[in-house]
């Protein structure tokens, strides 16, 4: 304690002292620190408008690619079907109310326009030298000079060819005029006055900029006066402006008066208030060995809770010393140990217990190792025509749904989800650990698959949704499973032939109009069991010798399933 009480005397001593030559310090440099903070702000805002214009192209390349999947458009665009390409067009103009939307057959020619005032009348080389490029098939992108019906002769453009195959069908495009408006529309997100120059010439600016001729180059920003108030401003090129023949530069200003009266007003608390910081040290120095004694007492309770298995954590303790460094210590094991915990209950979601097992005890290393399993791939058909019907949320809450009740059935009978692929799901049995009843687990899932899709297509059917239909291919063969990748990267899956093959029948299903099918050596491990129709051998791609396959109807009278030792 005594270590303790000279700490804080010596705390209280050397705290009057600075805080005098602080003060005096602080006069002297408030002036530096008031340009370096305003300097911080502008250039936050170079950041902060490059971020934006991103945002901006990343969500019309969004909805360009959205859009460019519709079959009825590519349709419309070929044929000159105007009003079907206005029907796609008028609903992204909802979207994107502040742009113009610009459909376009492969010359060009304008076929429907969202928010005309907005938009260019042709997507050709007359409308804007740039286009010529997309006319050619290949996409535009950034800030161009285009011809608008109103307003500036500058865009933010974001245009994508209409393509099938190597055939261009037409164009696409999301133009943004970069008017005063658009920039008061960023002065609100990026808190800074704007003024847009071409060339060196002046072609927009926020309506309240206290002077849009103001201009400063370097990497540093200047403090100006204007109309009565103090700013800092400083120009610079928008990296995503940038265009071949245009100069493009950008002068952001932002009002900082009141952030140079604050600063003022803190010189002046701080000044106030030295006469009273001895007696708020001292107060202060009697509290902390008060929770000194409380944080040693706190510390001792919950390494006990901890030993008993409770997980607790100390307050933060705030003593500048070991003293802190141990309660940060502590809480950081504590926080070890629940996340510990936390990625086994994580596991245990995704995985059966014996492969979290497996990856949490480090037995499955970088490489692999041969395993027999079975393979199963599952897919929806006509998913493509399924999801142009659709909005991008609604076909994912309709897709977990479905993805809910497939998992389920899988991880039931011990198998592992080793991946999506879009609509489709590859499952495994037998890895990490294989065992002689995957095979028929593999098939328990599979039929289990079948009925619960019945199910799903019953409620589907009520909600006014589409039914699905799926196919899902079975193999039997040897795999090499293990942990693929970087060390500070890594997947557990498997690849092989095996796996090939497995996907190759799920694609064979449509065609042979069957909905799940098994390769002979899968039903050669479960024939005892399953009844399988056998339909013929078939030329599977990729492979040079022909496949037997057996069209699954179902269990022979009583056969259960036989879990295997990782099924959850």
């Amino acid at each position: 304690m005594r270590t303790v009480r000279a700490k804080l005397v010596a705390l209280v001593l050397a705290c009057v002292a600075p805080a005098l030559g602080f003060a005096v310090y602080r006069a002297h440099e408030s002036e530096a620190d008031l340009l370096e903070q305003t300097q911080r702000r502008v250039r936050y805002v170079e950041k902060a408008l490059d971020s934006e214009l991103a945002d901006q192209q990343s969500n019309a390349r969004l909805a360009l690619a959205l859009a460019g999947r519709a079959n009825k458009f590519h349709e419309a665009l070929k044929t000159g079907d105007a009003a079907t390409a206005q029907r796609l067009v008028d609903l992204l103009a909802s979207v994107y109310k502040y742009r113009g939307i610009v459909a376009a057959d492969a010359h060009g020619k304008v076929l429907a326009t969202g928010n005309p005032a907005r938009a260019p009348t042709s997507l050709g080389p007359d409308a804007s030298p740039a286009f010529a490029a997309l006319l050619a098939g290949k996409p535009v992108t950034g800030f161009v000079q285009v011809k608008l019906p109103s307003g500036p002769p500058y865009a933010l453009v974001q245009a994508e060819p209409i393509m099938e195959g190597a055939v261009q069908v037409g164009a696409l495009a999301v133009v943004t005029p970069v008017s005063e408006k658009y920039l008061e529309y960023l002065e609100r997100k990026l808190n800074a006055d704007l003024a847009l120059k071409v060339n060196e010439k002046l072609v927009a600016h926020c309506a309240d900029h206290p002077d849009p001729e103001l201009e400063h180059h370097g990497d540093d920003a200047v403090l100006e006066e204007a109309r009565g108030k103090l700013f800092a401003l400083r120009t610079f090129e928008p990296a995503r402006m940038k265009r071949a023949g245009l100069h493009v530069e950008v002068t952001a200003s932002r009002d900082v008066t009141a952030l140079r009266d604050e600063s003022r007003k803190d010189l002046l608390h701080t000044l106030l208030a030295l006469g009273g910081i001895s007696l708020l040290v001292l107060a202060l120095a009697l509290r902390v060995a008060s929770r000194m004694g409380k944080a040693v007492q706190a510390l001792a309770q919950a390494a006990s809770s901890v030993k008993a298995g409770k997980y607790a954590t100390v307050a933060k303790v705030r003593t500048g010393d070991e003293l802190e460094l141990l309660g940060d210590e502590f809480n950081a094991m504590v926080q070890g140990l629940q996340e510990r915990d936390r990625l086994k209950d994580t596991f245990g979601r995704y995985v059966t217990k014996q492969v979290a097992e497996h990856l949490m005890q480090g037995k499955v290393a970088l490489g692999g190792e041969l395993l027999p399993v079975t393979v199963l791939f599952s897919d929806i058909r006509s998913f493509t025509t399924i999801s142009e019907h659709m909005e991008p949320k609604a076909l994912l809450d309709f897709l977990n749904e479905y993805f809910s009740g497939m998992v389920e059935s899988v991880m039931r009978h011990g198998g592992v989800v080793d991946k999506f692929i879009g609509d489709a799901i590859m499952a495994v049995f037998g890895a990490p650990v294989p065992s002689a009843s995957d095979p028929l687990n593999a098939i328990h899932a599979a039929l289990a698959m079948r009925e619960r899709l019945v199910g799903i297509n019953v409620e589907f059917r009520r909600r006014g949704l589409p039914e699905l239909r799926t196919g899902i291919g079975l193999h039997y063969g040897q795999v090499v499973a293990g942990n693929m990748g970087h060390v500070e990267r890594m997947e557990y899956t498997v690849i092989g032939d095996t796996v090939n093959l497995a996907s190759r029948l799920e694609s064979m299903t449509k065609e042979l109009r069957v909905d799940v099918i098994l390769s002979e050596d899968l039903f050669k491990q479960v024939e005892q069991h399953v009844e399988a129709e056998p339909i013929h051998q078939i030329k599977v791609k990729g492979r040079h010798a022909e496949v037997m396959v057996y069209k699954l109807i179902g269990l022979k009278a009583q056969v259960a399933p036989t879990p295997s030792a990782g099924a959850a």
